[in-house]
């Protein structure tokens, strides 16, 4: 598992007073970026010049977050297969209430060629290492 922290700003609350939906993604997004630097690489490198792209995403939306909430993001595991990561997501409130779950398809992309590839070896071991074994 991997977690992060993040307090809830007021550019993520919507006119109904809680966060908004498309927020869900990018506290998903700040987890794997946060990952990825631990790891010494970015979602444009994860190695051989290969970068990440978002494929397929679900929410989950389990209680309203407010501004000011403190959450814990929790990347709780991957699937990795042929092609593709699929990272799979908890959030947390300070009480300990799961408040989204989720997950979100990365395959790995070639910006430079602008085409899909096959992630590193040693990507998805490091990965592996941490998620699986």
């Amino acid at each position: 598992m991997f977690s992060v922290d993040y307090k809830v700003t007021v550019s993520d609350i919507n006119y109904g007073g809680h966060m908004g939906n498309e927020r869900a993604l990018l506290l998903f997004q700040q987890a794997r970026i946060d990952l990825f630097k631990s790891l010494g690489v970015s979602e444009i490198n994860v190695g051989d010049n290969i970068g990440t792209i978002q494929k397929d995403a679900h929410v989950y939306y389990r209680a309203e977050i407010y501004l000011g909430d403190k959450l814990k993001i929790t990347i709780k595991g991957v699937e990795i297969k042929k092609t593709s990561i699929n990272f799979i997501y908890i959030v947390k409130n300070e009480s300990d209430k799961v408040v989204l779950e989720g997950s979100t398809t990365i395959v790995g992309f070639d910006y430079e060629r602008k085409r899909v590839t096959k992630f590193s070896e040693k990507f998805l071991n490091t990965l592996e290492d941490i998620f699986i074994k």
